[in-house]
Formats: structure tokens, sequence, C-alpha cells
């Protein structure tokens, strides 16, 4: 505690004396004609500096780890290509009676450029040889005792019909299959907060993050909180004529909006198999409660639930503190329910990433 608040203490200082020291030299710049070049240089080293301090009130608040399990970052900065192969489905079932179609989007590759500065990472990927593009923005800030993350993703239309169940002519199923849909646009948005128990021994960040290397193995309870926020328009009209006639009218809602509120607690584990390599599983149930926005053809419903979600995280990775490259997964699974209508929704993308880190620190 007293090390942190001598940290705190320092920050303030240094950046009081910065302002000052950057007054002073601006007015010294106005008096002596000094060139517009060297005094965007001081600013530039003062704006450094205030970087790296604040980078080392970070480390002896958050970021505090025991060396012989967790090796530091050794740069403050990284870039990282990456390629992306991502899986949705959309499951919507009726009750009575029971009718089921899924749905998935039709472009899956995704390729991305992610920037970082030791604890913060920001990125932004876009969809390959797609005419119905995904927006996919994301937004990250590791350290080894608590992290963030915030996305937001948009897809319209490019769905396509994957399998349908429940639809009968004459005592046979009729089935819709691999058929281009564009009646569905899903957009979601969210915030994921963690705190890791076991934060000086083991290190979340050399997973996911690549920010720093676990040098034994170690494990450790996550305590989590998320917030979703999933939007769905839905235009039943686009359905094939013999699927449509027989829709129940559990399936012909237009807008569905939901928020979620969940606390999730798990356990995550990271595996030293060889010298710079790791392997990392997690997994995290999830318990919240959500509230309903849902509009029918005739009628506006407000709904209240409890549900259970699941979050399963794993990864492998290289990394010699310049150099990594790995391959992850992350999938999410959401639910919906209600009397007439349930909703199952799955996301997840596998990444596979190379990336090099640069500009070492003092």
């Amino acid at each position: 505690m007293q090390e942190s608040n001598l940290y705190g203490s320092r920050l303030r200082w240094f950046v009081a004396v910065s302002l000052i020291l950057l007054s002073v030299s601006y007015s010294a710049a106005q008096k002596k004609e000094i060139s517009f070049e060297s005094f965007t240089e001081s600013i530039a080293d003062y704006t450094k500096n205030i970087i790296s301090e604040t980078g080392n009130f970070i480390e002896h608040t958050l970021d505090e780890k025991d060396s012989i399990y967790v090796s530091p970052n050794l740069y403050n900065l990284t870039v990282m290509p990456q390629y992306s192969y991502c899986y949705d489905y959309y499951r919507f079932s009726s009750h009575d009676p029971k009718q089921s179609i899924i749905m998935t989007p039709g472009s899956r590759n995704k390729i991305g450029l992610y920037f970082g500065w030791r604890w913060i990472f920001l990125g932004y990927s876009f969809d390959i040889g797609s005419n119905a593009p995904q927006t996919d923005l994301n937004f990250s800030f590791y350290t080894a005792a608590a992290g963030v993350d915030l996305f937001y993703r948009k897809r319209d239309e490019g769905f396509k019909i994957r399998g349908t169940k429940g639809f009968k002519e004459n005592g046979s199923e009729i089935r819709d299959y691999n058929h281009n849909f564009d009646g569905l646009t899903v957009k979601q948005k969210g915030v994921n907060l963690y705190y890791i128990f076991n934060n000086k021994k083991f290190s979340y960040p050399a997973a996911y993050s690549q920010s720093t290397n676990q040098r034994i193995s170690a494990g450790s309870f996550i305590l989590g909180f998320t917030y979703n926020e999933h939007e769905f328009s839905f235009d039943h009209t686009k359905f094939d004529p013999k699927i449509q006639v027989r829709l129940t009218e559990g399936l012909k809602f237009q807008h569905i909006k939901y928020k979620d509120f969940s606390i999730n607690f798990g356990y995550s584990y990271n595996w030293v198999f060889a010298k710079d390599f790791l392997a990392n599983i997690s997994m995290t149930p999830a318990v919240g409660y959500k509230n309903t926005s849902l509009r029918l053809s005739s009628s506006k419903e407000l709904l209240s639930s409890i549900n259970f979600d699941f979050i399963t995280r794993a990864a492998i990775v290289y990394n010699n503190s310049r150099y990594y490259a790995g391959a992850s997964l992350v999938s999410h699974t959401y639910s919906y329910n209600k009397s007439s209508l349930t909703i199952l929704n799955g996301f997840g993308v596998i990444n596979v990433y190379f990336g090099v880190n640069f500009w070492r620190k003092k």
C-alpha cells in the first residue's frame, strides 16, 4: 500500500512538474525564438516520459508478478496481424407446436490488425470475400490482476438457413437447407470485466494478449462481470412460402432486444509444456439477469428472467519476448427463453496470429 501511494504521489508530481516545465519552455521559445522543431521535440520528450511514468504506476498497482512464475514484457509496443475463423449460429424455436430454424452467417473468414501498448490492445477486423460484411471492433486492457474487453459487432443480412424442423406437408417434413436469408440483422455490444485471484503466479495476459511470459505452470480462479446487449431484427416474410405459411406465431417476431447482466466464476490454467511455449484452458459458467423487449406483429412485451450462459477460452502460444505466434479459441453461448419462443445464440472465433514487440523498456 505504501509503495502504491508512493507511485501515486510520484505520478501526480511528475504531471504537475511536466506542465510547468512545458509552459516555461514555451515562454522561452517565444522569447529566444527557438525553432518550432526544437519545441515539438521537447513536447515529444515530455509526452514520452509521462507515458513511461504512467506505465510504471500501473505496474506497481495492478501488474505485480512473482518473477519466478511470470516474466514481465520487455517492450512497450507491439503490432499483430491476425486471421480469424468466426462461427455464429442462431437457433429460433417455438414450443407449441415445436418448430425450429437454424441460421448462420455466410462469410466466416476475417483478417485484422491490432496494436498494443503494454496492457492495451486495439484492433479492427473485416470479412474476406463477403458482400455483406460484418463490423467487428475490439478494445482490451489486460493486467496481471484485472482486465476489461469492449466489443461491438454488427451483421447485416448475409445469413443462410442451415436447417429447419417441425414443418410438415402431407405428413412429410419440409426441409429448407443452405438457402440465403436476408431477413435477419444482428447487433451485439458489451463489456467483459474479470479479476484473477492468483495474479502474481498466474498470467492471463500471457495466453490472450502475449504481454507477459508464463515460466512455470500455474492456474487461478477467475471472477468476472459481463454486460451484453443483443438486438435482432427479423422479417419472417423472407422465408420460402412453404415455410412461411406454416410458421407458428411465436416465430413471427419483428424485433427482440435484450440486456444481459451476468456474473461468471470459473478456473483457468496455464501449462508450460516447453521453453517459451504455453497452453491455456479457461471455463467460466455464468448466471445473470436478462431484461427483454419483444415486438410481435400485433403487440409488444417486456420480460425479465434469470439466464445461464457459458464462456470457454483456449490458447496455445509461443513467445520469446521479442516475437510471438499462436492460436486461440473464444466461445460464448447465450440463451433467451419465454413461453412461446427460445433463442440459442452461439458465437465463437478461432484466431491465428503472429506479432513483434518493439521499443524496449529502460
